[in-house]
């Protein structure tokens, strides 16, 4: 199994996890060899097993979209990585991998021993919140002989990781140290993560070993620090998804600060020196969303107690944050009570654990497989807000983007915190931020082609809140002319396009652009 997270994803991990934890560098190594001591049935021996019954090598072909262009794609980027031969829930072999992996690629090859031609895989499922990914092929014999790996629960102590090379005759030799905490940024989703020691830089794909059964798969790191996604989370991805990108993650449902002040405990209403974290925002789904209040002072999850650090007192892994709690402690629809204190009074209240979903945000989450949404109309170029499209300015689009663009995704969150508990959530979700991306040079927008990123307010008298409502609006124009209005602040409030010359300008901007269609929705 592999969980590698794209070098442009970004992400960040609190409370001393590296800054790196997002940041894969792949490694390109041609042809792996690999030894291991699995012991698969419990009484075999300890003398190597043929790693190639567990893992092969896998290329990617990846062609991802561009966004700037979005009737383009970029070029074609090859990588390469290691699968793992596992068991789903249905008891079917499959290849698992990363989803930043295989996400839009347009082939996928594996190579098995002494194959003289790779297989082509399909991708069968995906996960991009844990970054997991299914792989299955149209060849009947392509798993004979081969054997899904044995997974257990890890624990603190020695490692030990497959020989990536014929001239390394020993497995490398590491040390789990302790659980902790990751943020997957474009997910934006809390993982439970296990920190391996170890000096040697492994490849995407490398299994952790301990006792002679996997416990995990290694994600990246650098320093002799790497992180690995445990055994819990990749079970849950093999047996509870059912569609396409539908996890059943338990997670956190609010966000959270501590009191960096204790005059601050008065300000609250709570108990002075009172241990605690206070919620900071309430998401529209994970654990507590349907019963916390932004401002309410969190004190225990269950019958743990939380430290203004967000740590709680784990049996087996020490003070580690209290998303740990949901690796095995808390499971999905299982009931937990919350004490807290709320405007001076102290509650309990009860809930259900819930689980992560994508969902609130008028600025989508980054989209994978699925082409940008655009609409083109004499020259000038609609597109919804997105954070692919805010990546045009590199992995610091937060502070390089222009800044109405970055202030939409961060009115995200007021917005999720006004709607979390609305029952028609799934309806609001369909607003989107329309904008216009750039103009394309015609004699039909003279004046306009400077324009870049300006949010569209109202086209012909109608309001705008996606691009199909964009296109009907398109539909009627006044007067025989198009009047599409921007917001304030805006380098031009309104932009005016005559009907009858629409027609001529889309053939001549066709034409010398190259475009093959005018609009994708």
């Amino acid at each position: 199994m592999i969980f590698s997270f794209l070098k442009d994803s970004g992400g960040f991990f609190r409370n001393s996890i590296l800054p790196g934890f997002l940041k894969t560098k792949v490694v390109f190594c041609g042809i792996f060899f690999f030894s291991s001591l699995f012991n698969l049935h419990g009484k075999e021996t300890q003398n190597q097993i043929d790693p190639f019954q567990h893992f092969m090598l896998i290329k990617t072909y990846q062609q991802e979209f561009d966004w700037l262009n979005p009737w383009n794609k970029k070029d074609v980027v090859t990588r390469s990585g290691v699968a793992s031969v596992v068991k789903t829930g249905k008891g079917k072999l499959m290849l698992l991998t990363s989803a930043d992996l295989v996400a839009n690629a347009t082939l996928i090859e594996a190579r098995r021993k002494n194959a003289s031609l790779p297989s082509r895989m399909h991708l069968n499922r995906i996960d991009h919140a844990l970054n997991l990914a299914l792989l299955e092929s149209s060849e009947k014999s392509f798993f004979e002989g081969l054997k899904a790996l044995e997974w257990e629960i890890a624990e603190k102590g020695e490692a030990e990781l497959p020989v990536l090379n014929p001239g390394q005759k020993k497995p490398f030799q590491g040390e789990i140290t302790r659980l902790t905490v990751g943020h997957r940024q474009v997910r934006d989703t809390w993982l439970p993560i296990l920190q391996l020691s170890l000096k040697e830089i492994p490849p995407q794909g490398s299994i952790v070993i301990q006792k002679q059964k996997a416990v995990g798969m290694v994600l990246n790191g650098s320093q002799g620090n790497h992180n690995v996604l445990p055994l819990q989370l990749v079970k849950g991805f093999l047996t509870n998804g059912t569609g396409i990108e539908q996890t059943g993650l338990a997670h956190r449902g609010f966000q959270w600060k501590s009191f960096s002040q204790p005059s601050l405990a008065g300000f609250a209403k709570i108990p002075e020196n009172l241990e605690g974290v206070w919620v900071s925002r309430v998401l529209p789904y994970g654990t507590g969303s349907e019963v916390l209040n932004v401002g309410d002072y969190l004190t225990h999850i269950g019958k743990w107690e939380l430290s203004r650090e967000g740590q709680i007192e784990h049996s087996k892994w020490g003070n580690v944050l209290f998303d740990a709690l949901f690796l095995e402690d808390l499971e999905p629809g299982q009931e937990v009570e919350l004490s807290l204190y709320r405007k001076g009074k102290r509650l309990k209240l009860t809930t259900k654990v819930g689980i992560y979903q994508e969902n609130g945000n008028r600025v989508p989450m980054k989209i994978f497989e699925k082409p940008p949404r655009y609409l083109i109309r004499g020259g000038l170029v609609f597109q919804e807000l997105t954070v692919n499209y805010l990546e045009v300015w590199g992995q610091n689009w937060q502070n390089r983007a222009p800044l109405r663009l970055r202030l939409f995704k961060q009115l995200d969150r007021s917005r999720i915190e006004k709607f979390s508990k609305l029952k028609n959530l799934k309806n609001q979700d369909q607003e989107r931020i329309v904008i216009l991306s750039q103009v394309l040079p015609d004699a039909v927008n003279i004046g306009y082609q400077e324009l870049r990123n300006l949010v569209v307010k109202r086209a012909n008298g109608r309001k705008v809140i996606h691009l199909e409502s964009l296109v009907e609006a398109l539909k009627q124009p006044q007067t025989g002319l198009h009047r599409i209005e921007f917001l304030p602040g805006s380098e031009r409030v309104q932009v005016v396009l005559p009907v009858v010359e629409l027609a001529k300008a889309d053939a001549r901007i066709k034409n010398n652009f190259q475009i093959p269609r005018f609009q994708s929705l």
